[in-house]
């Protein structure tokens, strides 16, 4: 049985990497499948771009998040979400981003720490913190948790629905489950990486949740967004929280009698 040091998980990238590539089993061959696949899955990238923000622009709740102007941009900006178009110049910019990612999925070099590195900021860069040096002098960029997550299952989705039906002689049958398996490892690891900048540990929520207690800390609104660094809990996180302490203070008085 392999020790894993729980504290290094929290704090160390390369640690929390290396636990993740043997938990799931992304192999060194993996990144290879996925290198393979670059020439095939690279001229789809531009058509699942699109259908990424074709997608997120059906729901205001994601919409929304593409409505503040970008900090330096000097043009005229839509007023609310119905001027908002998939033709807004911003829309363009941040379509460039999410297509230099598809296509890093596919040409990565998985064996160098650097793209561990960036799959990282991915994630960090959608909580309020810059991760990016372009990003430096930004307004800050903060996405739900919800957000990125069911937005990672519907690319992998739609990668899956692209894949599937090719010919065998485009791709054979062996390959196909091989990229289609590395593709769902990877996602997962990104997802991990995207959490790891989100969720607290199970001591620090606690720790958290006794300085609120204690009048050390405020709740934000209902509803707000938890980050890191920084601590935010929603009104009904609260109300489980404090329910929790209740109970375990009853159970703690219960067995010193």
């Amino acid at each position: 049985m392999q020790h894993v040091d729980r504290h290094k998980l929290q704090t160390s990238l390369p640690d929390r990497i290396a636990f993740a590539r043997e938990f799931i089993g992304f192999s060194v061959e993996d990144g290879e499948t996925l290198n393979a696949a670059a020439s095939l899955v690279g001229p789809l990238v531009k058509g699942v771009v699109d259908g990424v923000y074709e997608h997120l622009f059906k729901f205001d709740y994601t919409k929304a998040s593409f409505l503040p102007a970008n900090s330096g941009f000097e043009g005229d900006r839509p007023k609310d979400l119905a001027g908002l178009t998939l033709d807004d110049p911003q829309i363009a910019f941040r379509k460039s981003f999410l297509t230099k990612w598809a296509l890093k999925v596919f040409t990565a070099d998985y064996n160098n720490p650097a793209t561990w590195e960036y799959l990282d900021k991915v994630g960090l860069m959608h909580t309020g913190v810059a991760g990016f040096e372009h990003r430096k002098k930004k307004d800050p960029l903060v996405v739900d948790l919800l957000a990125t997550s069911l937005l990672l299952g519907w690319v992998e989705d739609v990668l899956v629905a692209t894949i599937v039906p090719l010919d065998e002689e485009t791709l054979p049958a062996a390959m196909k489950l091989k990229v289609l398996r590395a593709i769902n490892r990877i996602l997962w690891i990104q997802q991990d990486l995207f959490q790891r900048h989100y969720i607290r540990s199970d001591e620090e929520m606690v720790a958290a949740a006794a300085r609120i207690n204690s009048g050390g800390e405020s709740y934000p609104a209902p509803g707000a967004v938890v980050v890191s660094p920084g601590f935010a809990l929603s009104q009904s996180t609260k109300v489980a929280l404090e329910s929790l302490l209740v109970v375990g203070a009853v159970f703690l008085v219960m067995k010193l009698r």
